[in-house]
């Protein structure tokens, strides 16, 4: 069924859902540390010796107690926008069985089930802070690591889902003056993001359309990493 005037693909049920847990989740993350905040020493353990007791402290401050939910903010802000860009079509019909609708669809839900691994992940990380400030001992817990790796084996599975999902994309007319350099995609009247590359053996982005720039400038300057790297700068 189409909607002419649709300006964004509709996103799946998993993917509505996965998104609302990921909501419920912050909302009890900082519900959590927020209950806690009053319970906790003035002068948090932030570094250890071989043995495991503290012999570096800091102040026990509302950002620093906090941080994990802003780790999740983070990442569903991130996540979010990059799912936002796939799913933004400006012009054109929306057929919900169009080839690039289906990918944009099964994209996002990809990168919404991703962030909801690593926001619960961030969740689990903010209890076991609070626990390792409690008692004053260095470690987050056996289970930290466990569900790193679980997080990393999950974001793999999803990653595996999302390119048998994806498929291969339908045959296209070759029209020299849409390619550059031989095998980037410029077509700025297509309305469509994700669009077959030169061989058809897989998707590529139509560069045509700034959001595809844009989209990979963002991924970059953000990232994955970013929210990693302040936590560990906060555990220094």
């Amino acid at each position: 069924m189409s909607a002419s005037r649709a300006s964004m693909v509709s996103p799946t049920p998993p993917t509505r859902v996965a998104f609302a847990l990921i909501a419920a989740i912050i909302l009890g993350s900082g519900a959590f540390l927020l209950g806690r905040y009053p319970s906790l020493p003035g002068l948090l353990p932030v570094h250890f010796q071989r043995n495991g007791f503290p012999n570096g402290w800091q102040y026990k401050t509302f950002a620093r107690v906090m941080l994990p939910v802003f780790v999740q903010v983070a990442l569903a802000v991130t996540f979010g926008g990059v799912g936002g860009l796939l799913l933004s079509r400006p012009h054109g019909t929306q057929d919900a069985e169009a080839p690039d609708v289906r990918a944009a669809a099964a994209a996002v839900e990809a990168v919404i089930l991703i962030a909801l691994i690593w926001v619960a992940f961030q969740g689990y990380a903010g209890w076991a802070l609070v626990r390792m400030w409690s008692v004053g001992r260095a470690g987050l817990g056996n289970g930290y690591e466990y569900l790193e790796v679980l997080g990393l084996v999950l974001t793999g599975g999803v990653a595996v889902r999302a390119h048998f999902r994806l498929g291969r994309p339908p045959a296209r007319p070759f029209v020299a003056e849409h390619w550059r350099f031989g095998q980037l995609y410029k077509n700025p009247d297509d309305p469509a993001l994700f669009v077959p590359t030169r061989n058809g053996l897989r998707w590529t982005l139509n560069f045509g359309r700034p959001i595809a720039a844009a989209l990979l400038g963002f991924i970059l300057a953000v990232g994955i990493i970013g929210p990693s790297i302040i936590l560990g700068l906060a555990l220094r």
